[in-house]
């Protein structure tokens, strides 16, 4: 048994899953497999049994929230972390009118930081049902650190002993 994190992205973008698998596999301790074919996609999660999933919002032939209520539902993979990544732009939360929407390209998932009227990252991706959201372009460090963190998460709750907590 591999101890490499094993990572499947599921994205339409070949060029990107391919920068992205040569980048991690450079790193020790990481395997990635990906697909560009969204409308297999559960078929995909579950013959490969990854660590975690990186899975792209808009998609040609199937959006990546459909792939995430598959996933979800199924008792053989509801417990494989997802990473929702999108290069749309960061979705942010306006106080005003109690809704989000989406804007450009900001800092706000790349810093971590809070902006006035934003919900960061991890509101986003409890929006979404996963275990975290990036945007591209992203960085190799951050998402080994979003990764990383997704994993470590994951792992308290699955231990014996400690109490569940929630994401």
């Amino acid at each position: 048994m591999s101890d490499k994190v094993k990572i499947a992205m599921i994205d339409d973008e070949e060029d990107l899953c391919l920068m992205v698998k040569a980048n991690l596999e450079d790193m020790e301790g990481y395997e990635m497999v990906f697909s560009c074919h969204p409308e297999d996609a559960e078929r995909f999660v579950k013959q490969e049994q990854p660590d975690v999933v990186l899975l792209d919002v808009v998609m040609p032939e199937r959006k990546g929230t459909d792939v995430v209520m598959g996933i979800r539902q199924d008792p053989d993979m509801r417990h494989i972390p997802i990473i929702m990544v999108s290069g749309k732009g960061e979705m942010v939360y306006n106080n005003t009118k109690d809704e989000f929407h989406w804007m450009p390209n900001t800092q706000l998932v790349q810093d971590r930081g809070d902006i006035p009227d934003a919900k960061g990252a991890e509101a986003l991706a409890e929006a979404y049902g996963v275990n975290d959201y990036i945007s591209k372009p992203f960085t190799t460090d951050l998402l080994v650190e979003v990764i990383q963190e997704v994993l470590k998460r994951s792992k308290k709750r699955k231990d014996p002993g400690q109490e569940e907590t929630p994401e």
